[in-house]
């Protein structure tokens, strides 16, 4: 592969409910043509239980070459990757979805892997993502082999057996594996692994390489997904919309409605809500100075509509009514409401309540005008007929969703 060192922010991202089923969530009295083809010696990762509820939930993994050619499919990526999840979360299902991934190199660049574990913290993603950078590579060949165990073994999937969640994994890159490489199991082991603990394996291939091709299409026919073949560069359509701007700007007067709460009384309480709150507005800032300007919109989209778009989040655990007002200890509010008598601790959430969803129902609003603008652009554009990186990806996910019955 060819060396090259390029410093990019990347965005992966994030769920969402769908406009049409999550309109009555906003207002909530409080409480291409794409060609297809059908582990290291650690300890598999404990797995964990989703949703009690019995809610479906989608479990995606993104194994990405980060060395340095692989620069046009992460600007891409970021892009579009908000939008992707966002679509996913459209479906009449309305699934929760918790994400991870696995960033790879070889063993002479900086690290061979770089593993975040699946959760549904999507600006932690985001964040992490953010702070990729594409560099190094060398000879052809990276260590695929033992990413691709990492994105089976070290990531935390959900117990086996657990109805309704979808396991989908994606590599992503443009070079074969290591396959003198003798410290990690063989890319067709690690599949067969995955399928056996019921994840289903794609894959997507950037540029043109016989090596690789032949390489990715036998990960995807032995992990039971499909096999994509994308530009380079990503293949990805970026498109700004006169709506953007504004959404932008929604988006962070609704992450200034956040209000942290737990951690106790005392030094420490204070520390950790200071703390929880302080990370946010990180993320929002991070988001506001870095990200591309259609990626911030889609996120501004995702957190009108996501139930669990902030972690840590009072408003948001009353409106989702996992907890009630006067449940919450007083050591645990934020200290502004500890102050107020619980009659006026009421009124006072109830109007940022409703700040909150006057904020939601504009982005929800303007969302729907900038997909129809979007839509209409689309149709006006030509692009690569094996279409790009956000067109797989939702390809894949649409047919492997159903197959769980997450429609």
């Amino acid at each position: 592969m060819k060396r090259a060192t390029l410093s990019i922010t990347v965005a992966l991202l994030t769920f969402v409910v769908g406009v049409s089923a999550s309109t009555a969530w906003l207002i909530k009295p409080r409480r291409q043509q794409i060609l297809l083809t059908q582990p290291t010696n650690k300890e598999i990762r404990p797995g964990v239980t989703v949703d009690s509820a019995g809610k479906p939930t989608l479990e995606m993994v993104f194994v990405l070459d980060t060395t340095g050619s692989m620069s046009g499919l992460i600007e891409g990526a970021k892009q579009r990757i908000w939008g992707i999840v966002n679509d996913v979360m459209q479906t009449p299902s309305r699934p929760n979805v918790r994400i991870g991934l696995v960033a790879y190199r070889d063993r002479q660049d900086a690290y061979v892997t770089q593993v975040l574990p699946l959760t549904d913290d999507l600006d932690k993603v985001y964040s992490t993502l953010m702070d990729y950078r594409a560099e190094g590579g060398g000879d052809e060949p990276e260590d695929v082999r033992r990413a691709l165990a990492a994105g089976v073994r070290e990531v935390g999937w959900s117990q086996t057996g657990t109805e309704r969640v979808a396991r989908i994994v994606f590599l992503v890159g443009d070079a074969p594996p290591h396959d003198d490489y003798a410290d990690a199991p063989s890319t067709e082991v690690t599949v067969s692994e995955a399928v056996r603990l019921g994840m289903t394996v794609n894959t997507i291939q950037c540029g043109n390489s016989p090596a690789t091709k032949a390489a990715w299409q036998a990960v995807a026919r032995g992990g039971e997904g499909q096999y994509f073949a994308i530009a380079q560069d990503g293949g990805v359509e970026n498109i700004a919309t006169p709506y953007d701007t504004r959404l932008s700007e929604l988006g962070t007067k609704l992450g200034s409605t956040f209000l942290a709460y737990g951690g106790g009384g005392g030094a420490a309480g204070t520390s950790f809500r200071r703390d929880v709150a302080a990370t946010q507005a990180s993320h929002e800032m991070k988001v506001a100075r870095n990200a591309p300007m259609p990626a911030v919109a889609d996120r501004a989209v995702n957190k009108a509509l996501n139930e669990r778009a902030y972690a840590g989040d009072l408003l948001q655990s009353l409106e989702n009514e996992s907890v009630k007002l006067e449940a919450v200890k007083d050591e645990d509010l934020p200290d502004d409401l500890r102050k107020l008598s619980p009659e006026a601790r009421r009124k006072e959430t109830d109007r940022r309540l409703d700040e909150r969803r006057r904020i939601r129902a504009e982005i929800v609003s303007l969302s729907k005008q900038r997909d129809a603008f979007l839509a209409a652009s689309r149709k006006k554009q030509s692009s690569d007929t094996r279409g790009g990186f956000d067109t797989a990806v939702a390809v894949a996910l649409k047919e492997q969703m159903a197959r769980k019955g997450i429609k």
